[in-house]
């Protein structure tokens, strides 16, 4: 539209003037605050308004129809009135009449002295933002905030409280029974179960992580350990039939300790002893006699054998243990040269001697190496009978010991016996270290326990007689840590391993006992989820090479699987359990028992009690100080903030621990610049430390309840960069937004952008315009992808209410176009789709709308308004907004009813509230909030279905008649589909003559070409993103409808 064309409307014609001076000196807001809450002093009688409506009556019908002067339109245009006649539309006539005959009795009570009673056509000007008619829907300043007092709170919070005295009872009682069936106990009297001992049943606790519930499992557990029975120890030994593959040995409680010691003990023993048996005086006498024997032997042997070599004249000597034979001629040795001048036939014949003595000689030779083995053989056995005595002497007491605690157990100390008597020259000396060229060989192999290392025992873990079973938390589930490794060496190039280098995880640590694992944690390797699966659905757990699965395979050790009684309790969120039962078909049939913890609990005194008990305590762990019960009551009330929930409490504990802490700061820093020095926050060094071992310890520090707003206001600064920086961009005009006047299909809607770890309310402006067609609702966000699923439902369902209102006696005919403008990220959630129907009845009705009450609800079909999320941090955005600008009285939040009980509102608010200042609108349907918004009654159907034709519905009717109209008249003169702008039909703006058509000769309609006004944001011409240059904003959501269950809208990251 021009901005020179006049606006014109049902009995109203506006024309949009420039700013001028005249407008500049017209009426400035009243700068006096209002007597009551939710009115200003455009409410009470002033000079300039002696006689100011007081109900909505007076409102839409006190106009006085002899005022000729123009009245100042809070939005800077000038309205003035229409002439008072109408003509009714063709077709129409039935209806206009009755429209006028239903007027006519309804006006009869608004004559007053003398006056004649204005027309309902001739409408009266715009109603401003103090309209009092609001009055009744404003929603106290005692109910917007919640605060406890702290005399309710005792001196000294409640010791030993538990975060899971704060969950559901059925919570309670699920964990109950899968510990209870882990441990074997009783539930407890009434429970109906006796406690049977079935670790099938693995639970996963299903919690918010910033409840911190994993070190609260880990001590709850505890409670049902200490019934449990002590588990036993567990060991790992050298299988002598198969050395590849250790065996398990289960041992009752305290007595691996003891097998190990017995066992170094006895191999200690007989390597000191064993040496000892050849100084025997009865293996002495014994080798003595062999000794003699065998010389008696070879000196016959060598008696007989010089006997021969005479009868062959040859001599026989001994040179250093070797026979030597000489021929002998005369009866003296033959030399060389003497046996060179001989003839032929006498050195043939010495020669033939020679060899038959050579035979004889080496006869000989056989014999006394036959008689030394033999005399060895007899000495070893006699070495060997002696040892097997001493050992079966030294294992007596072992078998005595352990051989009755197991069949295992006795069976290896059998086979350790047996291997001590076949090996027992091992114990003479100790093992010579392998070399490099035998590695490869059977005795080298370096995957095999070394000689005497086989008979010790590896002790992987103990329990002392009477101990609770173990409770083990793994704080860091790697493979190695989780199901135990295979230590190794390096040696000559090579990884060296044996069973004594078995080591053990927490799986093997937590035998008998309650595991606990993050689930998180344990999903981030899927080769640990499978095979803790695996373990989990076998109940055996082996000790595997975790080189192997890496790639780097090489010869490596088998251990025995080892059963695995242990009861894994997984700790996740409720999205990941959902996750997980969806994609894996084992994980429901491994944890069958869901425990789930709700973040956000009634807020009863008992549960206040519980809560500060546990937040307390982890501030006395930390050593953050005392803290009073006003700072404690703070606390309390700042969990009710974060339930966004008056009658929750949140327990969230990650924000409220971190609060308490820099509360404690805080408060050190404090003292510390009260006596002259600076507080020392971070730990001191070593060096002061020692210094200042001789000084007093100081005094505990006190913290406040000041203390405590000061850090949650500081911590929300923290986080809070995107949140100012869209402001600052709205204060300066970049991203267009109106906090004050009235604007036709303008409506200030409210939004949360949620940034890492923090969310935070803004208004957007949501503007409908309304144009013929048939399209019905056109969202501009579905159409450029924007718009989530949620939201398209919404916009679905204001289709489903304007059918249901205005098309039960035609069809609506009708273009209304919605844009969240400015909006350039994913729009989701249907908690806009109240201010998108505000907008689109604003536009159809040609009623102004104040912008200085922003609008967020969920609508449904009936008109009907329904809670929404986030309702707290969406009014204190508008009420930041406004405050930066600066408050008018008139300023406020348009809320659904059924949200009163999720006010928790910050202080400031609530003061601006209870002064004033500022409003909080609660309405139960949409009738409702047009009153609200316009000062201007919604309308009822009398008794004829009409709609008064002053109010906002019997004006939106009626346009849509007249677009209809129009529309046929558009399509009889030939204006059909494709024709004029892009989309189809002519735009209908602000104050638009639907009237303009008559019947008449019909003539092609001029096209209508859409101009784009330049965009002044920015110098490139494109709109200024609140999102560009805010770093991590990366999603605006409108809000999401709360659901039956309620979890809180707000989940801190």
């Amino acid at each position: 539209m021009h901005p020179d064309q006049p606006e014109r409307s049902l009995g109203v014609v506006t024309e949009a003037t420039p700013p001028s001076s005249e407008a500049a000196d017209g009426p400035a807001p009243a700068a006096a605050e209002p007597a009551e809450p939710g009115a200003t002093a455009a409410d009470s009688a002033g000079p300039s308004d002696p006689a100011g409506p007081s109900d909505p009556a007076d409102a839409s019908e006190s106009a006085d129809p002899g005022d000729s002067g123009d009245s100042a339109d809070p939005g800077g245009a000038r309205t003035r009135r229409a002439p008072s006649a109408e003509s009714p539309l063709p077709g129409d006539e039935d209806a206009e009449a009755e429209d006028a005959d239903g007027e006519s009795g309804r006006d009869e009570g608004a004559e007053s002295d003398g006056e004649e009673p204005a027309n309902p056509l001739l409408l009266t000007p715009e109603p401003s933002a103090s309209m009092s008619t609001r009055r009744r829907f404003v929603v106290p300043a005692e109910v917007l905030t919640v605060s406890l007092n702290p005399q309710e709170l005792p001196e000294q919070p409640r010791p030993e409280a538990s975060i899971f005295d704060l969950v559901t009872r059925v919570a309670r009682r699920a964990l109950d029974l899968g510990f209870g069936l882990a441990s074997g106990v009783p539930l407890g009297a009434g429970a109906g179960l006796s406690g049977s001992r079935d670790t099938g049943f693995h639970v996963f606790i299903a919690a918010d992580p910033d409840v911190m519930i994993e070190e609260e499992v880990v001590r709850y557990a505890g409670r049902f350990a200490s019934a449990m029975a002590t588990p036993p120890d567990l060991a790992y030994v050298h299988d002598f039939d198969h050395p590849e593959a250790p065996r398990p040995l289960l041992l009752p409680p305290g007595a691996g300790p003891a097998l190990v010691e017995a066992m170094d003990e006895l191999i200690d023993g007989l390597r000191e002893r064993i040496p000892q048996l050849a100084e025997a005086e009865e293996i002495e006498r014994a080798h003595a006699k062999l000794a003699s024997e065998l010389e008696a032997r070879n000196k016959q042997i060598m008696q007989d054998l010089e006997s021969t070599a005479r009868t062959h004249g040859f001599g026989v000597r001994t040179v250093q243990g070797a026979v030597q034979t000489f021929p002998i001629l005369h009866g003296k040795p033959l030399s060389a040269e003497q046996f060179d001048v001989l003839d032929e036939s006498t050195k043939k014949a010495l020669q033939g001697a020679a060899d038959r003595l050579t035979r004889q000689v080496e006869k000989a030779a056989r014999l006394v190496r036959a008689h030394s083995a033999k005399f060895e053989a007899e000495q070893n056995a006699a070495l060997a009978s002696g040892a097997s005595s001493l050992i079966q002497r030294e294992m007596r007491d072992l078998f005595d010991r352990f051989a009755g605690l197991s069949t295992e157990v006795g069976r290896y100390l059998r086979r350790v016996r047996q291997a001590l008597i076949d090996d027992w020259e091992d114990l003479f000396d100790p093992p010579e270290p392998a070399r490099p060229e035998s590695l490869d060989s059977e005795e080298g192999d370096p995957e095999l326990a070394t000689r005497l290392s086989r008979f010790r025992v590896n002790l992987l873990k103990t329990n002392r007689p009477g101990d609770p079973a173990p409770v083990i938390y793994d704080t860091n589930p790697t493979y190695p840590n989780l199901f135990g490794y295979l230590e190794r060496r390096a040696r000559f190039g090579a990884l060296l391993t044996d069973f004594t280098r078995i080591r053990p995880g927490s799986l093997h640590n937590a035998m008998g006992g309650v595991l606990v694992l993050r689930a998180a944690d344990l999903l981030a390797d899927p080769m640990i989820w499978e095979r803790m699966k695996r373990v989990l659905r076998e109940g055996r757990l082996g000790a595997e090479d975790p080189v192997g699965p890496l790639g780097l395979y090489a010869t490596t050790l088998r251990p025995v699987p080892v059963p695995v009684p242990v009861r894994v309790v997984l700790v996740g969120t409720p999205d990941l359990y959902d996750a997980l039962r969806d994609a894996d078909a084992d994980f429901a049939q491994l944890f069958r028992l869901k425990v789930e913890v709700d973040p956000v609990i009634e807020r009863t005194r008992e549960n206040l009690l519980r809560l500060d008990g546990v937040l307390m305590a982890t501030a006395q762990e930390r050593g953050l100080g005392i803290f009073p019960r006003e700072a404690r009551a703070r606390l309390l009330d700042l969990a009710t903030r974060l339930a966004e929930d008056r009658e929750r409490i949140a327990l969230w504990r990650s924000p409220l621990d971190e609060t308490a802490a820099f509360a404690a700061a805080t408060a050190s820093e404090r003292l510390a610049a009260a006596a002259g020095e600076r507080s020392e926050i971070l730990p001191r060094s070593a060096e002061k430390e020692s210094s200042r071992r001789t000084q007093p310890a100081p005094p505990p520090v006190l913290v406040t309840a000041r203390d405590i707003d000061l850090a949650w206001r500081e911590r929300r600064e923290r986080v809070g960069s995107a949140e100012r920086h869209i402001r600052e961009l709205t204060l300066r005009g970049e991203v267009v937004l109106d906090t004050q006047g009235m604007r036709v299909g303008v409506v200030n809607g409210l939004s949360v952008y949620h940034t890492g770890d923090v969310e935070f309310g803004q208004p957007m402006r949501i503007t409908a315009v309304v144009a013929l067609g048939r399209e019905g609702i056109v969202d501009v966000e579905r159409e450029a992808q924007l718009g989530g699923a949620i939201h398209t439902k919404g916009v679905a369902i204001l289709r489903g209410y304007l059918a249901r209102m205005f098309g039960q006696e035609r069809p609506l005919s009708l273009r209304a176009q919605l844009v969240f403008e400015q909006s350039y990220g994913e729009i989701d959630g249907d908690s806009a789709s109240s201010s998108e129907l505000f907008a689109v009845l604003s536009a159809l009705s040609d009623v102004s709308i104040d912008q200085g009450i922003a609008v967020t609800g969920s609508v449904n079909q009936l008109g009907e308004l329904q809670a929404i999320g986030g309702v707290c941090a969406k009014i204190e955005g508008f009420f930041d907004l406004c405050a930066a600008r600066g408050l008018t009285g008139s300023q406020g939040v348009l809320i659904p009813k059924a949200n009163l009980p999720h006010l928790v509102l910050r202080p400031d608010v609530a003061a601006a509230v209870r002064e004033g200042r500022f409003s909080i609108y609660s309405i139960e349907t949409v009738a409702e909030g047009i009153e609200v918004l316009t000062g201007l009654g919604a309308g009822e159907r009398d008794q004829k279905g009409r709609f008064p034709a002053a109010s906002v519905f019997g004006r939106v009717e009626r346009r849509i008649i007249e677009i209809a109209e129009r529309l046929r008249q558009a399509e009889a003169h030939g204006f059909g589909e494709g024709e004029g702008m892009e989309e189809g039909g002519a735009e209908l703006g602000e104050g638009s003559d639907f009237r303009a058509l008559s019947a008449g000769p019909k003539s092609p309609l001029p096209k209508v070409a859409a101009k784009a006004p330049a965009n002044r944001g920015t110098r490139s011409g494109k709109s200024p993103d609140p999102t560009d240059r805010a770093p991590g904003l990366t999603k605006l959501a409108s809000g999401a409808t709360r659901g039956p269950v309620r979890r809180g809208p707000w989940r801190p990251r």
